[in-house]
């Protein structure tokens, strides 16, 4: 049996790997955009606008990428994406203006696109349950990212220039478009011929669909505060809060670590987990502690006590929340994922710019930050109810025995 999976273990292994360098990408140049935005005479909202514009590349191609993964296969797809993350990441260290590292972060952030590709494969070669726990670690590979992408961009930067923390990136990505070349499973072939009136009309079902519209709307909003710290937080902390690198970087560990807490508990419950219960708990912890965080806004140290309970709930919905909400199309899972990942991309640089704009307003105080999170978590939790009050409206009654 473990003969059969090892192929499937390597090539999550590999895409765990691909998603992991995506983020860090991000993450270990975040400590030195004070810097980037000084050396080329930017401003600090160019600080969230490149996070911003990285997350905009990742929406800019998922609509086309669902159907021709479906027509030319997952791999092909994956691999040219690959390849288009790594050109990128080598253009931006030869940028001369605060608009080319822009426009050269958006091209960079459409490595993200392909993403939803593996997490298409993912829900194809395994069972729920199986599919569950490896959502849990990839969407924990996003937020383990910024627990060590801080410490790696900090000590780059403290003994070279920043243009560098691009190379590494270059290199991690070289080192996963070899491992999936050689690992990842061609995959299924859907639509041998591109029918365009078929595609279409997949994706009105998937848009029509309210269970999946809801999902993925709660599912962008509940990450999008987590999301505009790693974009706010060296202006919050380095620049309005005149912080170390290390406070900074202990308070991306503390947060984030919630998050992976929550993944390692998932992965030790047994097969019979109830995904609406996961939903419920992890909702309620979650706004415990945005509730927490907007109380002890002036205390740095329960304030990111409180985000790691936050960060803690999220890990705890947010698998069984993309999973309900992608099997309730019945339609492609490419075209799903990718109807998905589209509106997460959009959801999510609407929110940092919403974030962004009332940060500035208060000159990316800590207090602004946290205040702007208390009725948005309210908001999450009543969402969370009732999707799983919809999603158990749906399941069929259970047969009693005469």
């Amino acid at each position: 049996m473990f003969e059969k999976r090892r192929p499937l273990l390597y090539f999550s292994l590999f895409f765990i790997l691909y998603e992991l360098t995506i983020y860090l990408s991000n993450d270990m140049i975040m400590p030195a955009m004070l810097q980037v935005v000084k050396d080329y005479q930017g401003a600090p909202r160019h600080i969230a606008l490149s996070l911003s514009l990285y997350i905009l590349g990742g929406a800019s191609l998922q609509l086309f990428l669902g159907p021709i993964a479906d027509r030319v296969g997952k791999r092909k797809v994956m691999l040219a994406g690959n390849a288009l993350f790594a050109l990128a990441t080598l253009a931006i260290p030869f940028t001369h203006t605060i608009g080319e590292f822009l426009a050269a972060r958006f091209f960079q952030g459409m490595g993200t696109c392909f993403i939803f590709i593996g997490y298409a494969m993912i829900h194809e070669l395994f069972e729920d349950k199986e599919a569950v726990k490896l959502t849990a670690i990839l969407s924990n590979t996003g937020i383990f990212a910024p627990l060590i992408g801080p410490v790696v961009g900090s000590g780059i930067i403290s003994v070279l220039h920043w243009k560098y923390i691009f190379l590494i990136s270059l290199a991690l990505a070289v080192v996963t478009w070899l491992g999936l070349y050689r690992t990842m499973p061609p995959g299924q072939i859907e639509a041998p011929r591109f029918d365009f009136a078929a595609v279409r009309r997949s994706y009105l079902n998937i848009f029509r669909n309210r269970q999946f519209m809801f999902g993925i709307f709660i599912a962008g909003i509940a990450i999008t505060p987590l999301t505009a710290w790693i974009g706010l937080s060296p202006a919050i902390v380095l620049g309005h809060m005149h912080e170390s690198y290390g406070t900074y970087i202990a308070y991306q560990c503390v947060i984030f670590s919630g998050f992976i807490l929550s993944t390692v508990m998932i992965q030790k419950l047994d097969k019979n987990f109830s995904m609406n219960r996961l939903i419920r708990q992890g909702g309620a912890l979650a706004l415990f502690g945005f509730l927490g965080a907007g109380l002890a806004r002036e205390n740095g140290l329960l304030f990111i006590a409180c985000m790691f309970v936050f960060s803690a709930g999220f890990g705890l919905f947010n698998g069984a929340l993309i999973r309900i909400s992608l099997t309730a199309t019945g339609e492609s899972m490419s075209l799903t994922s990718s109807a998905m990942s589209l509106l997460y991309c959009i959801y999510i640089s609407a929110g940092l710019e919403v974030y962004n704009l009332v940060c500035e307003k208060f000159n990316y105080s800590l207090s602004s930050y946290a205040l702007f999170n208390v009725p948005l978590g309210l908001v999450i939790y009543i969402g969370l109810l009732l999707f799983v009050r919809r999603h158990e409206a749906r399941q069929p009654a259970p047969a009693y025995a005469s």
